[in-house]
C-alpha cells in the first residue's frame, strides 16, 4: 500500500483457530502403498491422525491437509470441513472462507510433510509415519493408494521423491526433542538414512507387526 507517499508492505496474519491440543501418539497418514493392508480404524483410540489429500474417501481422520487447489476444490464441494479439520495454504482458505484452516506456520511443503509439521506444532513429541513411501515404483505398480482416480490420475514413474525427504529431514533437525518412527515392512535403503550430519537419535524404522503389538497393543 502507499502510505505518506510512501510504498509500504503489510503482513496480515490469521488467528489460529483450531487451537488444537496434543493427545497421544500423532499418527501421519501418506497415501504411499506401503500402508495399503493396515487398518487405520486402529489408530484413533491412542492418538490423533493426520491425513492428506483423498484419505477421506475412505478414512475421516482428525485433521486432513491439502495444498493443490484441484484437491481443494473436491473437498470443499464434499463438504469434509464438516467432519474434521482441514488445513491448506492462504491462497486456499481465502477462496472457501469458513471451510478451511491456514496450515500454522506455514513452511509450503507439500500435504503429507505439512502434517508432520503441524502435529508437531500443535506439540505432539510422538510421531508415527505410515504410508510414506517417498517414492514411485514404476509402470504396472501400486505408486498410490488413489492412483487412477478424480485428481490423481496414472502413476507411472519409477522415481525417489528427493524432495520429499528433504523437507522431512529438515523438520527432523528442526525438531530434535520429537521422536519420528516410519512404519514400513520393506524400507527402501534411504529410509535407513534419515539422518544427516549429526545423529539427533530422534528417527526409527518398525514394521506393522510391531508397530501394532509395541504402540496400538493389539
Amino acid at each position: 500500500i502507499i502510505r505518506g507517499g510512501k510504498k509500504i508492505q503489510e503482513t496480515g496474519f490469521y488467528e489460529d483457530r483450531v487451537k488444537a491440543t496434543p493427545r497421544g501418539n500423532a499418527y501421519i497418514i501418506g497415501n504411499g502403498p506401503s500402508r495399503k493392508n493396515f487398518d487405520l480404524d486402529l489408530l484413533k483410540d491412542s492418538g490423533q491422525v493426520y491425513g492428506c489429500n483423498a484419505l477421506y474417501r475412505d478414512f475421516i481422520p482428525d485433521f486432513l491437509f491439502m495444498v493443490d487447489s484441484k484437491i481443494s476444490k473436491v473437498i470443499v464441494d464434499d463438504r469434509v470441513h464438516e467432519k474434521c479439520v482441514c488445513y491448506a495454504p492462504s491462497l486456499e482458505v481465502n477462496r472457501y472462507k469458513g471451510a478451511l484452516h491456514l496450515i500454522p506456520n506455514n513452511p509450503h511443503w507439500v500435504s503429507g510433510q505439512a502434517a508432520m509439521w503441524t502435529a508437531c506444532v500443535h506439540g505432539h513429541k510422538n510421531v508415527y509415519l505410515i504410508g510414506f513411501d517417498f517414492r514411485e515404483y514404476g509402470k504396472d505398480q501400486l505408486n498410490n493408494i488413489y492412483q487412477d482416480s478424480e485428481c490423481y490420475g496414472e502413476r507411472t514413474s519409477d522415481s525417489i521423491f528427493e524432495a520429499w525427504l528433504k523437507q522431512f529431514r529438515t523438520l527432523i533437525k528442526q525438531r530434535p526433542y520429537c521422536n519420528f518412527t516410519v512404519v514400513h515392512d520393506n524400507p527402501p535403503e534411504y529410509l535407513n538414512h534419515l539422518q544427516t550430519g549429526t545423529d539427533l537419535k530422534n528417527t526409527q524404522l518398525m514394521t506393522y507387526k510391531e508397530f501394532t503389538e509395541k504402540v496400538l497393543g493389539r
